[in-house]
């Protein structure tokens, strides 16, 4: 046996299989290093502030690939471009490493209008807006409640609570500065709608106070929306003009035979003082 083993025949199968063995180790090596890219790395190039073309574009000659993890709206930030990025800038990664980014929205969503309007205060009515990611302006018109919030609207047109909006958007509210000595006609207002009432009275610079539908005899939101003023408080009057910013209180009904119409006094344009109203009072 011990002379097999010196044998020349043994001695050469035994150098083919070391030989076979070594290979065998350095292909796996081999294939270990080129499969994982050993001592290849790529810096990460900065995206943030670019549009996912211009990042495609870069990512494609550094041998990189992305994903949108997130898209979310900033109302300051340029539509369309990363916000955000990971790995960070600089970083070294190897060649086909994903880049996850966050990018900003091109359409800003659609968010449900929040009440202000009504007794709140305009401190806490925009602290509430800017909350939801609303923009606010204000406007003021002579009222009995002072830096209370009278309307809010869009582009020139009222909001009502839980319209839906573009976040984002400015929300123009009108505040209420306190009445003002100066004397106003009250409009008449009978046989109008809620909305119809409110617009002349803002022209007269007044304001609704309570309205009252609990007559109204209506049974859905269309009927309310189409109530008409019956009565309102006070009446218009020609030799009592009220102080500019005071409210009115006016009541609605469905029912047209409830409306004591008076054609001549809802003809009657007359908006300042007659100077013989001023000579009565004195």
């Amino acid at each position: 046996m011990f002379k097999f083993l010196r044998s020349k025949a043994f001695l050469i199968n035994l150098g083919i299989a070391i030989l076979f063995v070594i290979l065998s180790f350095w292909g796996i090596f081999k294939f270990i290093d080129s499969y994982t890219m050993h001592g290849e790395t790529v810096s990460v190039p900065s995206l943030e502030g670019l549009t996912i073309d211009e990042v495609e574009e870069i990512l494609v000659e550094k041998k990189l690939r992305y994903t949108i993890l997130d898209s979310i709206y900033v109302s300051d930030a340029e539509k369309g471009i990363v916000l955000e990025q990971n790995p960070s800038p600089d970083d070294l990664v190897k060649e086909n490493r994903t880049i996850y980014i966050t990018t900003s929205k091109i359409v800003p969503p659609k968010i449900s209008m929040p009440s202000v309007a009504g007794e709140m205060s305009l401190r806490l009515a925009i602290a509430k807006l800017e909350s939801y990611g609303l923009k606010v302006k204000t406007k003021y018109i002579p009222s009995e409640c002072v830096n209370c919030v009278i309307r809010q609207e869009i582009n020139g047109k009222e909001v009502k609570p839980n319209t839906k909006i573009k976040k984002g958007s400015t929300v123009l509210l009108t505040i209420g500065s306190g009445t003002s000595n100066v004397k106003v006609l009250v409009p008449y207002l009978l046989n109008l709608t809620k909305d119809e009432a409110e617009s002349k009275l803002m022209e007269s610079a007044l304001s609704i106070g309570f309205n009252d539908y609990e007559n109204c005899q209506c049974t859905t939101k269309e009927d309310s929306l189409n109530a008409k003023v019956y009565r309102q408080t006070p009446m218009r009057s020609l030799k009592n003009p009220i102080n500019m910013g005071s409210l009115v209180d006016l009541y609605f009904t469905c029912d047209s035979s409830r409306i004591n119409y008076d054609e001549t006094m809802a003809n009657d344009t007359t908006t300042t003082i007659p100077t013989d109203s001023l000579n009565d009072a004195h």
